[in-house]
């Protein structure tokens, strides 16, 4: 039998930097407990599904967690994080120099014309950004 439980967006945002591919939560939670008890893991109770697709929509996860909020610490700081998590289970930190970034300057529109161009083609399923490397874990 099945239990749903609720859990805060930021215990799930932690959660998925546990993740490796596209594992569901429950199988995260199972390898990270037989780890902290100290078992091995075998195979994971939920079968995990082999064939994998892009989203037809790239999730973009901001830190402060609204864009508006981010943009405001981006003009103040000028420089930003983007951890790109890939399709193959990779991730990959790249630093955004947003020297010539402006109060009108569009958040959204940068991103998708510099280092989310072609996302889909560069095999990326969610990116997170802050002025703030520490919170990209």
């Amino acid at each position: 039998m099945n239990q749903t439980i609720e859990i805060p967006v930021s215990l799930y945002q932690r959660l998925s930097f546990h993740a490796k591919g596209f594992e569901t939560p429950a199988t995260v939670i199972e390898r990270l407990l037989n780890s902290f008890e100290g078992q091995k893991c075998t195979e994971p109770v939920l079968s995990v599904k082999k064939t994998v697709s892009l989203p037809t929509s790239l999730e973009i996860v901001y830190y402060p967690t609204d864009e508006e909020s981010f943009k405001q610490n981006l003009l103040q700081k000028k420089i930003a994080y983007l951890l790109l998590h890939k399709l193959n289970g990779t991730k990959e930190i790249k630093e955004w120099n947003a020297s010539n970034f402006q109060q009108h300057s569009s958040v959204n529109g940068n991103l998708r014309s510099g280092y989310l161009r072609d996302w889909k083609k560069k095999g990326i399923v969610r990116a997170e950004i802050s002025t703030n490397k520490n919170d990209l874990s």
